[in-house]
């Protein structure tokens, strides 16, 4: 049974003022899943100066413009999108990597207004600091994921962001846990999940396991659901299935499949991708 959500077209801001806890990597595997479930998604990397989406993506060399040429006026937001393993309806617009232009007042909300009509989700990658590009793509967005790692000072953070962000006016807040580790949560060494959102005070959208794999996984610009169907799905991407099912409004357990994964083929809307595409091999880890 699905849950009622807002019209297609939202733009979801990924944040949290701790670095570290693995935004882009958050951002990069939500933005996948959701359109290996049928999505047109368009990300952006706000992370300016950083800039590290396109290294998630394996996309260094295919950029010639980034997103601070949108917003002077230097080229249209098309001219800035490059396919995500070469997909149709899977775009990615990246970061400057040194800003110096000072960007005119509402150009974020200009940006942001242009693009909406041709995407189903608009996801953008934060910073973990509250520069005035932070504070124009928070202005624009429909809503945040905020995410902490699986620790107390994290959680701490997330706490923090939340009440920031709810001054700001944002009303949708939801919060996923990454790097999650049960064992340590069963014996008190780590908080628990009930703890986690006590202490938030931010509805929990999901938990994504620790896993060595979605660090290699990373630096190899594998995302989730984007290699072969018929491949067992890893845990990380059990996780982020059912993040994504539950932004698009599906009712499914925190934790679903995500113990015992099944084929990628499996799950519930997954499409299988055009047979022109050329997928990437994947390694085994």
């Amino acid at each position: 049974m699905a849950l009622e959500v807002s019209p297609l077209g939202r733009v979801i801001f990924v944040t949290g003022f701790k670095g570290g806890v693995g935004k882009t990597t958050v951002s990069a595997n939500i933005a996948a899943t959701l359109h290996a479930l049928g999505n047109k998604v368009l990300l952006i990397d706000g992370d300016f100066g950083m800039r590290c989406m396109d290294m998630v993506l394996g996309l260094e060399s295919e950029t010639l413009f980034d997103c601070s040429d949108i917003l002077m006026g230097r080229c249209s937001p098309a001219a800035a999108m490059c396919e995500v393993y070469g997909r149709t309806g899977f775009s990615f617009i990246p970061a400057p990597m040194n800003l110096e232009d000072k960007i005119p007042q509402g150009a974020f909300a200009e940006f942001v207004s242009q693009v909406r009509d041709d995407f189903d989700y608009i996801i953008i990658d934060s910073c973990a600091e509250m520069t005035d590009y932070y504070l124009a793509f928070v202005s624009a967005a429909d809503e945040a994921i905020i995410v902490t790692l699986h620790q107390s000072t994290s959680v701490r953070a997330a706490e923090k962001t939340a009440i920031r962000l709810s001054s700001m006016g944002v009303k949708k807040l939801s919060l996923v846990v990454n790097g999650y580790r049960s064992a340590y949560a069963q014996n008190g060494r780590l908080p628990g999940i009930a703890d986690i959102i006590n202490r938030s005070t931010v509805r929990l959208l999901g938990v994504v396991p620790y896993s060595e794999k979605l660090q290699a996984s990373q630096e190899a610009a594998e995302l989730a659901f984007m290699g072969k169907l018929r491949k067992k799905a890893s845990l990380w991407e059990a996780a982020f299935y059912n993040i994504a099912s539950r932004i698009t409004g599906e009712r499914i357990p925190l934790f679903y499949g995500v113990e015992s994964p099944k084929r990628r083929a499996s799950y519930k809307g997954i499409k299988p991708a055009p047979k022109t595409e050329v997928i990437r091999e994947e390694t085994d880890i």
